[in-house]
């Protein structure tokens, strides 16, 4: 156990320290999507979900973001719902403005349409999430991102209600696009 966490402090650092040598990606007016699949736990039963996770993010600073995070419905272990897709818009909080290797922190609200296996009407289903992970900006263009996120909302219908708390892991590859041409002066 002893030797996996150093490992892990070692590669983190070693990002850091690698990050510093190359210019800064993350500056105000960098838009940043990506695509992946995305696995859920629920907290309340013994239930294992898989998504299409998509995310957009836009830095209103290079410290402060706006997101909007997408999650398709696959797979349920336990069937328990057959439809189960999500959308969530909310900030975030990124720590790091001097290096490549940015962690985060952010909370969204959001919805879903959930639906019972076997039955024929979707509910819409309020939900409320945070959110925290990092992004490394290897390039100007793309970046590395684990994402983990707890999820916190009810399916309410006629059927007794159904909670959908669930901690979930996304991670992969995404793109940046500069919107933005920011001058030296002033800033």
């Amino acid at each position: 156990m002893v030797k996996k966490v150093l490992v892990i402090v070692l590669v983190f650092c070693g990002m850091n320290l690698f990050s510093q040598t190359s210019d800064i990606v993350v500056k105000e007016g960098l838009l940043r999507f990506q695509g992946t699949i995305g696995m859920g736990k629920s907290t309340d039963r013994n239930e294992n979900n898989i998504f299409l996770h998509g995310n957009l993010e836009y830095f209103i600073h290079s410290f402060l973001t706006t997101r909007g995070d997408t999650y398709f419905f696959l797979e349920n272990e336990e069937n328990s719902l057959d439809v189960n897709h999500q959308l969530f818009a909310g900030m975030a909080y990124h720590f790091s403005k001097k290096s490549n290797f940015v962690p985060y922190i952010g909370i969204q609200p959001g919805l879903a349409a959930t639906r019972y296996n076997g039955t024929t009407k979707t509910e819409t289903t309020p939900l409320v999430s945070a959110v925290a992970g990092f992004n490394y900006f290897a390039a100007k263009w793309f970046h590395l991102f684990i994402d983990a996120r707890f999820v916190s909302g009810k399916h309410l219908s006629n059927l007794p209600p159904y909670p959908i708390n669930e901690i979930r892991l996304s991670f992969g590859l995404g793109f940046n696009i500069v919107t933005k041409k920011i001058s030296s002066f002033g800033r």
